[in-house]
């Protein structure tokens, strides 16, 4: 049974993302698997379990405070463990309204939740664990509350290119130019993005065509910029670009040091 709850694991395809939203006008962190997107709902797991941590130490705005987070991390790592002894998909977390939720989905639900509870219980005595079941056969709770937006989405992309720049021990509050690139269906509507952008203090800086691609025109603009103020910058060209019928497709970014 363990060989086969393996194979089964190893068939789900996993990209993980990381992005902040608001739920009931409350801050959430958001893990989920992107991956499962084109696949999900899979067969048969219609069932969704939440299993929910409750926190001892957070913030007025109920999320963890940085010291219980040390804690809250080892919770996920044994949780991913525990869950990998299962057959359970794990669709992500979400970190809000003063509890750490552990989202999955199983084909019968049993009493796979309460048994990972009492591993748990066993491994942090000093935590308290609650259990929600329900069917979910659409996998509303994946695409509704997980699945990021558009927004979001870029978000998460933004957060990949800064993790790789702390990598390179960058540091992320110097100010440098960013260069940003958009895809166009047409040199017209390039112009017109161009157009909008420069008042905002970017600048066009190089363009080519692509005449096998549904958006063949791409440019990119730049702007002296500070990385972490990032999310910002690209939900204003994203808006933009979608506005002049482009595509926005991303940025990069040189490495700054002190």
């Amino acid at each position: 049974m363990t060989l086969l709850k393996n194979i089964i694991h190893s068939k789900v395809p996993e990209d993980w993302g990381m992005y902040m939203q608001d739920l009931e006008k409350k801050p959430a962190i958001t893990r989920v698997n992107l991956a499962l997107y084109n696949n999900a709902p899979y067969n048969g797991y219609h069932h969704r379990i939440q299993l929910s941590v409750c926190c001892k130490e957070t913030t007025e705005s109920g999320l963890p405070s940085q010291e219980e987070n040390t804690t809250l991390w080892k919770i996920e790592d044994a949780f991913i463990e525990l869950l990998k002894q299962v057959d359970a998909i794990d669709a992500g977390l979400v970190k809000w309204n003063n509890r750490l939720n552990f989202i999955f989905y199983v084909k019968k639900a049993g009493d796979v939740g309460n048994k990972l509870i009492g591993k748990l219980k066993k491994l942090f005595p000093d935590y308290e664990f609650k259990l929600t079941e329900n069917e979910d056969k659409a996998w509303e709770t994946y695409f509704g509350t997980l699945y990021p937006d558009k927004y979001a989405m870029q978000e998460i992309q933004n957060n990949k290119v800064l993790q790789t720049l702390q990598e390179h021990h960058d540091n992320s509050n110097k100010s440098r130019p960013i260069d940003h690139y958009i895809f166009f269906k047409n040199e017209d509507s390039a112009k017109n993005f161009i157009t909008v952008v420069e008042k905002e203090g970017f600048k066009k800086t190089s363009q080519r065509y692509e005449k096998t691609e549904e958006y063949p025109v791409m440019i990119s603009v730049s702007r002296e910029d500070v990385p972490n103020n990032i999310h910002h910058v690209t939900s204003y060209l994203l808006d933009t670009a979608e506005a002049a019928g482009g595509d926005y497709d991303g940025w990069e970014s040189p490495v700054a040091t002190d």
